[in-house]
């Protein structure tokens, strides 16, 4: 693999030129200097060694797992990430490779300068579990040509690879499962328009209520982003505001997480789900079957997804030059007793 020096050359450059486009200090190297530097790493694939000055960069065998927040115990109250996860380790050990947690959320500081004392030389590629939409440090790391999956998230960078559900067709399956049980008054319980996969199951619930004639009407979908420390209260508010011949008889989740959440606030105020309004989910997590009552859910395989992820990364680490793939994996319900149908709608 190509060293600083040789990428300085190749560039017409000093190396502290190189080290001032590694390390984000942008103000000092002119826009046109960056964009070559950064070309030629890409090309030659340049990664900076992890500790020793001059030491050339060789593979790790190391994938590092990027999640932008594993705060309040990850493992025990997040399933996406922990069954995710335990593919990606697996499907990883099985091969071979170590791997490497990060946390996106502590590199905001200075991401330039982050990126190198955190990432350079650890690894050979990241997994990146559900980035936000053009989130900064995604962009930086792939302007250096750093190999990346981007998992639950579609990719808006040209030559990454993503690994995740159709969610536009499943929230399109969630949304008319709905109203093939009577419901005509359908809601959305939203993430927030930086979450892709939020987006693309709201463009699902859309269409599939365009296609039925029915409306799907703005004070209808609830974010949690807009809501923020009044979740999910703030949802109930608003619902228990409407007029009871306006107010959604269903709503399709996100996730079982914020359809859970919702669950229980509106058992607080004595709305009973089924029975006054229903709701049914994506995921099938453990908080699908622990929610009372238990949420009518469309399943993800979550450990394919990470075992799909690794083998994505680890191919496109040992051919630079592959193309970039878009893996959909189909969803199927998990009928309990969270929706009731509706007679004659």
């Amino acid at each position: 693999m190509a060293t600083i020096r040789e990428v300085a050359k190749a560039c017409g450059v000093s190396t502290a030129t190189v080290s001032h486009v590694l390390n984000g200090r942008f103000e000092r190297v002119g826009e046109e200097t960056r964009a070559r530097v950064l070309s030629t790493m890409r090309k030659m694939g340049y990664r900076p060694p992890p500790m020793e000055e001059g030491q050339k960069a060789i593979n790790t065998r190391n994938l590092g797992f990027m999640a932008e927040d594993l705060s309040y115990s990850p493992i025990f109250t997040n399933s996406y990430f922990a069954y995710v996860l335990d593919g990606i380790l697996e499907a990883a050990g099985l091969q071979g490779w170590s791997t490497t947690i990060f946390i996106q959320r502590m590199w905001h500081a200075n991401i330039g300068q982050a990126i190198r004392r955190n990432y350079d030389g650890r690894c050979d590629g990241l997994l990146l579990m559900a980035p936000a939409f053009e989130s900064e440090t995604v962009n930086l790391l792939h302007e250096r040509g750093v190999p990346m999956v981007m998992i639950g998230a579609t990719s808006w960078l040209k030559g990454i690879s993503s690994v995740d559900i159709d969610n536009s067709a499943t929230a399109s399956a969630a949304t008319n499962y709905l109203i093939e049980r009577g419901h005509r008054r359908i809601g959305y319980i939203a993430a927030g328009n930086l979450s892709i996969s939020s987006r693309e199951r709201e463009e699902g619930y859309r269409q599939a209520l365009s296609a039925a004639g029915l409306e799907a009407r703005p004070d209808w979908v609830f974010s949690r982003w807009n809501l923020r420390d009044q979740w999910p209260d703030g949802l109930v508010d608003a619902f228990m505001e409407m007029p009871v011949a306006e107010r959604p008889t269903a709503f399709v989740g996100w996730n079982d997480v914020l359809a859970s959440q919702v669950v229980a606030a509106l058992a607080a105020r004595g709305i009973a789900v089924p029975k006054d309004v229903s709701i049914v989910s994506i995921d099938d997590g453990p908080e699908a079957s622990k929610c009372i009552p238990p949420l009518t859910t469309f399943r993800q395989p979550l450990q394919l997804i990470g075992k799909r992820s690794v083998e994505l990364l680890i191919d496109h680490i040992g051919d630079g030059g592959r193309f970039a793939e878009t893996v959909r994996f189909s969803t199927h319900v998990v009928e309990r007793q969270s929706v009731s149908t509706i007679r004659n709608p």
